[in-house]
């Protein structure tokens, strides 16, 4: 064979690779742009009149800002706006939970649903199979990463830093056509078993499996307050609808739904409604909460320096940590009260008050000494648990805020996750933030039920930071340790169950 026949052998190889790549890119574009899905079609004839006759049911995947199922209520924005639009239509209302995105156009389609409650934006490729309302809010992605301490960075960093990031299959943003600032936070392609909504994308990070998650700015403002482990970054991408989703021969329903939202608007229900799933207090991208402190003066830091060190003589730690808690609690209040009933300088509810024999009408003196017993209680059930000191104190404080109960729990779903049962910065403190997550609460083997766990995180460190300060800036004077009597309390008085509860939120 000639050169020059080679030549030509290899260039009409050549064109024909290219002529049969361009067809098969053309279908593959031909297929993704126009050919049908499963559901691409109703498959039942179900509008208003027919819903009337039965009950609107509501397509659903569990997340705090669409629908969550709590003991004994259902809860979730989009729930009590679809809730709210049913008895304006005077209709029974169901939800109707899935377990992937994926269902949620296929159920639609098949009738098992009227409504697809799951965040959406209205994206032109589904705009081929389903209608959507009218927008009811508008959100934008935020990145969320864990905030690390002593970085000085009150917010998440975008930057070079990051490999990638997580993004939920169920994200308003994961449309290809959405303009995310992917230079800064390239975005880990579509997973098949990855997680599939922010819900569980906060579980992923708070865990450790992964260092970044972009979120919406409205779930940011939801989390805040109830996960304040968690940074925020400022938006970097721009805004996009939320909507619901029906079926396209349901023109009725669709026109009741907007006529519903639109009033709601104009009213001013919506955006209360809205705010009603917004922490109070800082914003998203406000920094963890400051080291708190305890103001000294000379070497006295309360009017009952002199109760606080004679009553420590008995305790694993100093009598600082009195001092501590004691500020922590009641700001040395003596006739301080919670709007949960716990009273008195060291806050007692009044169950643990009952068994420590501690009235409300006793003095400062017997609170103080009712502590003691009840932090040596406590030190007790943990010494075999946790044997390090200083890492039980953490669970030591966490169950004088929280009861043992709780924290117990919290142990025993961090060893089943994998973390440090016996470390609390880091392990136990990130699972006890779970503890006020439906999904993590309500399995059976957490006994206890809700935890607030926010509140937890932040006793404990404050009376941490608190005792370190005041160990490093008052010297330590020799502690005297009175009779105590008779008042003792059996140690099964303080295991799990009656002493943890709390209500929901």
């Amino acid at each position: 064979m000639t050169r020059r026949t080679l030549l030509r052998s290899l260039l009409v190889m050549l064109a024909s690779g290219l002529i049969a790549l361009v067809l098969v890119r053309s279908r593959v574009v031909s297929s993704a742009a126009g050919a049908p899905v499963p559901w691409s079609e109703p498959r039942v004839e179900r509008d208003l009149e027919a819903i009337r006759a039965d009950t609107l049911r509501i397509l659903v995947l569990s997340d705090p800002l669409t629908w969550e199922q709590r003991p004994q209520a259902q809860s979730g924005l989009e729930w009590e706006l679809l809730e709210r639009i049913a008895r304006r239509l005077d209709i029974p209302v169901r939800a109707v939970p899935l377990d992937h995105p994926d269902s949620l156009w296929m159920a639609l389609q098949e009738g098992k649903g009227d409504i697809i409650a799951a965040q959406l934006t209205p994206r032109a490729d589904h705009a081929r199979w389903v209608d959507f309302s009218r927008p009811y809010r508008t959100v934008r992605p935020v990145l969320a990463t864990v905030y690390q301490r002593g970085t000085g960075k009150g917010k998440a960093q975008v930057g070079p830093v990051l490999d990638s990031v997580l993004m939920a299959v169920a994200s308003p943003f994961r449309s290809p056509a959405y303009p995310l600032n992917g230079a800064l936070c390239p975005v880990e392609p579509d997973p098949v078993l990855g997680p599939h909504t922010s819900e569980q994308l906060f579980t992923e990070l708070l865990l450790g499996r992964t260092h970044a998650v972009v979120v919406s700015d409205a779930h940011a403002a939801f989390e805040v307050a109830r996960t304040p482990l968690l940074s925020f970054s400022e938006p970097i991408g721009p805004p996009v609808d939320l909507c619901f989703a029906v079926r396209r021969n349901g023109p009725a329903l669709r026109k009741a739904i907007n006529e519903v939202l639109e009033e709601e608007e104009r009213n001013g229900n919506l955006a209360l409604m809205t705010s009603a799933y917004r922490a109070k207090g800082p914003g998203t991208s406000q920094r963890l909460r400051a080291e708190r402190s305890i103001p000294i003066a000379g070497d006295s830091v309360s009017p009952y320096d002199r109760t606080f060190r004679s009553f420590a003589g008995g305790l694993t730690w100093d009598w600082h940590l009195l001092v501590a808690m004691a500020y922590q609690e009641s700001r040395f209040d003596s006739t301080a009260s919670s709007t949960k009933g716990a009273f008195g300088i060291m806050q007692f509810m009044p169950r643990t008050a009952e068994r420590m024999g501690l009235g409300a009408d006793h003095a400062v003196d017997a609170h103080v000494a009712a502590a003691v017993r009840y932090i040596n209680k406590l030190d007790t059930l943990w010494r075999r648990a946790v044997p390090d000191p200083a890492q039980r104190l953490r669970f030591v404080l966490a169950s004088y805020n929280a009861g043992p109960g709780h924290i117990i729990d919290a142990q025993r779903l961090a060893e089943q996750l994998g973390l440090d049962h016996r470390r609390w910065e880091g392990h136990v403190e990130r699972t006890v933030l779970l503890l006020a997550r439906p999904q993590w609460y309500t399995r059976p083997d957490m006994r206890n039920g809700y935890c607030k766990g926010s509140q937890v995180f932040h006793y404990v460190r404050d009376v941490v930071n608190m005792y370190t300060q005041l160990t490093r800036a008052l010297p330590k004077i020799p502690t005297n340790v009175p009779e105590e009597g008779s008042n003792s309390v059996d140690d099964a008085a303080l295991l799990p169950g009656s002493d943890a509860a709390e209500e929901l939120p």
